[in-house]
């Protein structure tokens, strides 16, 4: 491939240095100047701003880099949020604390990878209206589902102090979500998958598990970190255990392929994920990115697939049928629903979810982090 082109400024001169020796395997072309690094339409640029010395300067580069499609990670002299989110506002894609060379190195490694391996993987987000809408269920499911049609697939819990997903497939692991984001540069596919915890089904499943001290210390950058390495290794990776607009879940929302909205024909879901779609359409989210998915789909229910759509104001994509007895056997059993009622409608239907999930789905606008996206009020088409 192209050499791509790598603008640093701001840094400590052994700190370049180190950088620069690190990177030496990639393919990186360095320029001086912040105009040379403006992306061409259609190929990558990367940038390394430090907010040493003059930070309003800095600000207005990176700003200016990021509306130039350059891809820039900012270091900082802490881990102060206002500085974190003004970076992030003014279109960084990474933040790093200054004297973290190997963290800076990983960041930059996670803005590279993208343009070596092309769109052969997909990321999927799975957001619950509320709480109790069965989202771990099909999530665990489409993850076998994938599975099963010969892709790696990846589940991921994201809900860091108390996942479900481990639990519902009843398996264990010592390997966590904080284990991966330690080791980033050390991992190879084989050691991953030696190190992550498999189901019998095919899908491989992290998790933080009862690592509970470690889940305060993985912030929103770690996470985008994670989806990116994860999606090197994965045909499919799928994150549950989002809950809210916290930073850690907007950054796997931004970092993912599609969202799957899981609503069931509950009056006070239909209206949280009416506002839900509205929050997405703020932080800039198209609507070819949002799957609306119906769980427990009843049809004689009198909150139609018509009732919800047009409250929530984006077609159903997909309905899943409501089949308790199967789940809780399936549950009981630390199984999937394909192996307990391979022809149920249930197993049927989460199958349809999961074949809409594949690398050549709806892409998100990469070139507007969700930092920003947040604050400017940009809508998606309707």
């Amino acid at each position: 491939m192209d050499p791509i082109p790598f603008y640093v400024t701001g840094l400590e001169a052994s700190a370049q240095s180190t950088l620069l020796s690190a990177l030496d395997d990639l393919p990186l072309r360095n320029v001086s100047d912040a105009a040379r690094a403006v992306a061409e339409p259609g190929k990558p640029a990367i940038a390394v701003v430090g907010l040493n010395g003059d930070p309003e300067t800095a600000f207005r580069s990176i700003s200016g880099l990021a509306a130039g499609g350059v891809r820039v990670a900012v270091v900082g002299e802490s881990k102060d949020p206002d500085l974190i989110l003004r970076a992030m506002r003014s279109g960084a894609r990474e933040y790093v604390v200054a004297g973290e060379a190997e963290r800076l190195e990983v960041a930059v490694r996670a803005l590279v990878r993208p343009t070596q391996t092309g769109a052969t993987s997909s990321v999927t987000a799975f957001f619950p209206a509320k709480g109790g809408m069965g989202a771990t269920t099909i999530a665990a499911n489409a993850a076998a589902a994938v599975a099963a049609s010969g892709a790696r697939a990846c589940l991921v819990d994201l809900e860091l102090q108390l996942g479900d997903a481990m639990s519902l497939l009843d398996l264990q692991s010592t390997y966590t979500v904080s284990d991966v984001l330690a080791n980033l540069r050390r991992l190879d596919r084989d050691l991953l998958d030696s190190s992550v915890a498999r189901h019998r089904a095919g899908m491989s499943v992290l998790a933080q598990g009862d690592r509970l001290d470690e889940a305060d210390k993985i912030d929103a950058p770690a996470i985008t970190q994670l989806v990116g390495f994860l999606r090197q290794h994965y045909g499919s990776v799928l994150l549950d255990g989002l809950h809210g607009f916290d930073e850690r879940s907007l950054a796997a929302l931004d970092a993912s392929d599609r969202v799957v909205v899981i609503v069931t024909q509950e009056v006070p879901a239909v209206r949280n994920a009416q506002r839900t779609v509205e929050i997405f359409r703020k932080l800039g989210y198209d609507d070819a990115k949002l799957l609306l998915v119906v769980n427990r789909y009843q049809a004689r229910s009198n909150v139609t697939r018509e009732v919800i759509a047009d409250t929530v104001g984006l077609p159903v994509t997909a309905t899943v049928a409501n089949d308790f007895a199967l789940l809780a056997k399936a549950v009981g059993r630390g199984a999937t629903l394909a192996e307990v009622g391979p022809r149920a409608p249930i197993t049927r239907d989460v199958k349809a979810v999961a074949a809409l999930l594949g690398p050549d789905g709806p892409k998100p606008d990469a070139r507007t982090p969700w930092w920003r996206r947040l604050t400017g009020g940009a809508r998606g088409t309707r």
